[in-house]
């Protein structure tokens, strides 16, 4: 027996090692298998994303040009001309007075819309007029195919390569073209008309607005393998020997997506000249006109070895991809192999650490009584998670005041984080307008743990709030905008912009006895107005905020806030307790990123059955501008405004009383498990439920 049990100490640590490396397998394969369809999603999306750009610019070009096309002064100088050219010859045309009409025409369609150059065509496809005279009475090499399809009604967009061949801007390379049909009143195809693009900087643009990681791209490519946007790679293709050293010849045009058989990067030296060389994978799928994704790598152009995903557009006969390093697209999980792997090898030390086994013990549990306490607050339990931090509810040991304590992570303490969470607490502690959520407290426990305590808010957001109950009457709506208005105009008047106010964002309280009580919440991303760039600490992302609450200058660029942005978020809030919908709502984030940027709201009248007020729906559509100019310039003008509107109706304490005796949130009571808000701050995101009454953090 006594061996047995000096046995154990070995065995053990052997059979949890034998256990856990069983654990470890299993779970590195679950993983994996998450890691990878999550990879594949991304991937998707970013196509899909630079899809859809591109679409819509396709859509806008087709547009300008029919436009054009259609237009009844260029219509009819095009049948003078043509009639001219029939009577004279080539010869007549150059020096026709009706050259000078056109180029007034389409010339300044060409100047507003930045296209290089434009001809106009006759049914030859003999060139009438033009922006260059050079090429006026030539006939244009453009392929037969495209000439019958514009000759049937169609408007086409051409490659990059296609056209270059035609000269349509002087000679430049890589020229995209518009070829739209003309026709006379009577319905009569005169011929057809050119714009050209220069595809090397708009077209390539469109390419470079997603992008994964360090090393990931997308770009599009030609049917014979030529790259036909620029790479972010440059400086490595000149390295490695894919481009020449000019810094004047750029990748655009000038890279071919083929195989070399290694790595360049690595010093790879290729056996068969460029040309003799197979294309990619992906680019070999894509041009047999197959759409797919690999995730287990390939080689691309450099010879790195990539994850990616591609679709071949035949419409304008090129090809799109998405690619990143298998080895970043991987880096976690490599990182969790390596870990398993030392695990387990520490486990075969366990046995020595087994005769420690009662001393750890003792230390655990001493340091879980402590746990149960930081500085002046007991800790009672956890009421939400995020990425950053734990938050607790707690009270204080005196007082007995029910408190949030938000404790960052061990994991999570690193200079950038503690200095975020450090600025997150002196922003809000700055701030001490009754409708601001008010920090009470701030430390460091001994053993390094950094906290803050907040008050412990009852109530419910906005967005539960009108899901439960719906769109609010009008003089509700305004009390509650009024009161955020307050919040956020203090922050304006201290040089701080919000950046995040949206439904969930605000809370609804009973305080003292008063009903409708509002608090905003999370200023974990406000930024100062006059940050310097090592202050602008929460600015880890290229798009700060929430889609559907997200003003167009932030979209556009996303450092451009200002406080007239924060109104915008505002105006978005008030129309959506008016009607219970969002302004502009849609199937993706870049279907509502879209409509921020050029759509128009729709009127109130159109989206709730309720009468509003005129004046009150003017000042929201004020602030719903797309221009920042033309918004009240920050909060505290918008309170203005919104306490010289007077309603018909009157929201009182006791209305606000009387609806919540019809429907209070289901955290009433502090000790009611799991009831309570708490709100959080920056980077952090919990899935606590969705009904009113959960534990919800902000």
């Amino acid at each position: 027996m006594t061996r047995w049990l000096q046995m154990r100490v070995y065995l053990v640590p052997l059979a949890f090692a034998i256990v856990l490396g069983f654990v470890g397998r299993s779970a590195y394969v679950a993983v994996e298998a998450a890691s990878r369809n999550q990879l594949s999603t991304r991937l998707a999306t970013i196509l899909d994303a630079n899809l859809v750009a591109l679409d819509v610019w396709l859509a806008s070009q087709r547009a300008v040009g029919e436009d054009l096309a259609g237009d009844r002064e260029l219509i009819d100088a095009t049948g003078r001309l043509a009639a001219r050219f029939a009577e004279g010859g080539p010869a007549v045309l150059a020096a026709s007075p009706i050259q000078t009409e056109i180029d007034a025409i389409v010339g300044a369609v060409a100047v507003r819309h930045g296209y290089v150059g434009w001809r106009l065509y006759d049914k030859s496809m003999m060139c009438l007029a033009s922006s260059d005279r050079r090429v006026i009475g030539r006939v244009a090499r453009n392929e037969r195919n495209d000439i019958e399809r514009v000759h049937a009604g169609e408007t086409l967009i051409t490659p990059p390569l296609a056209i270059a061949s035609d000269e349509l801007a002087s000679s430049r390379l890589g020229v995209m073209a518009i070829l739209t049909p003309v026709y006379a009143a009577d319905g009569r195809l005169l011929g057809s008309l050119a714009l050209g693009i220069d595809a090397a900087t708009t077209f390539s643009r469109l390419l470079e607005a997603a992008r994964m990681g360090d090393t990931g791209e997308t770009y599009a490519f030609s049917r014979s393998g030529r790259l036909l946007s620029q790479s972010r790679f440059e400086p490595q293709l000149r390295w490695i020997g894919l481009l020449p050293a000019d810094p004047a010849v750029g990748s655009f045009m000038n890279v071919e997506i083929r195989d070399p058989g290694g790595d360049l990067t690595a010093g790879f030296v290729p056996t068969l000249p460029l040309l003799a060389r197979p294309l990619t994978r992906m680019a070999a799928s894509a041009v047999s006109g197959e759409s797919g994704e690999d995730l287990d790598g390939y080689r691309d152009y450099r010879g790195v070895t990539v994850v990616g995903a591609w679709r071949f557009l035949p419409e304008i006969d090129l090809g799109i991809a998405t690619e990143i390093d298998r080895r970043e697209a991987y880096s976690a999980l490599s990182a969790l192999r390596t870990r398993i792997i030392g695990l387990i090898g520490l486990l075969a030390l366990a046995a020595f650490g087994m005769l420690l086994y009662s001393v750890a013990i003792r230390r655990v549990r001493g340091d879980l009584a402590a746990a149960r306490r930081l500085g002046r607050y007991r800790i009672e339990r956890i009421i939400g998670r995020g990425g950053m931090g734990t938050v607790y509810l707690a009270r204080h040991a005196l007082l007995r005041r029910p408190t949030a304590v938000k404790v960052l992570r061990p994991e999570q303490t690193t200079k950038e984080t503690v200095s975020r969470f450090e600025r997150e607490v002196q922003v809000t502690s700055q701030l001490t307008h009754p409708n601001t959520i008010e920090v009470y407290d701030y430390g460091e426990t001994r053993d390094g743990l950094f906290y803050y305590v907040m008050e412990y808010l009852e109530g419910a957001t906005l967005r539960e709030v009108v899901e439960a109950t719906g769109a609010m009457p009008e003089a509700r709506a305004l009390a509650i905008l009024r009161q955020i208005c307050g919040s956020i105009a203090e922050a304006h008047r201290v040089g701080m912009i919000h950046r995040d106010i949206k439904p969930s964002n605000v809370m609804l309280c009973e305080r003292g006895g008063l009903f409708d009580f509002v608090k905003v919440v999370d200023f974990g991303l406000v930024k100062p107005l006059a940050a310097r760039p090592e202050e602008a600490l929460t600015d880890v992302r290229a798009l700060t905020g929430t889609p559907l609450y997200m003003p167009p200058e932030v979209i556009d660029a996303g450092d451009a806030a200002v406080p007239a942005s924060d109104v915008y978020q505002i105006g978005a809030v008030g129309y959506y307790l008016l009607t219970g919908q969002n302004v502009f709502e849609g199937e993706s984030v870049i279907a509502v990123i879209e409509q921020h940027l050029n759509a128009t709201p729709r009127p109130l009248a159109e989206v709730t059955d309720r009468v509003v007020d005129a004046g009150f729906e003017a000042i929201l559509m004020a602030c719903l501008a797309k221009d920042p100019a033309q918004r009240p310039t920050d909060a505290g003008e918008l309170l203005a405004a919104l306490e010289r509107l007077e309603l018909e109706a009157t929201w009182t304490a006791v209305d606000a009383r009387s609806v919540w005796a019809d429907w209070r949130p289901a955290t009433d009571r502090v000790d009611d498990a799991g009831d309570g808000w708490a709100p959080v701050g920056p980077g952090d995101s919990f899935d606590m439920g969705d009904r009113p009454g959960d534990a919800r953090s902000h």
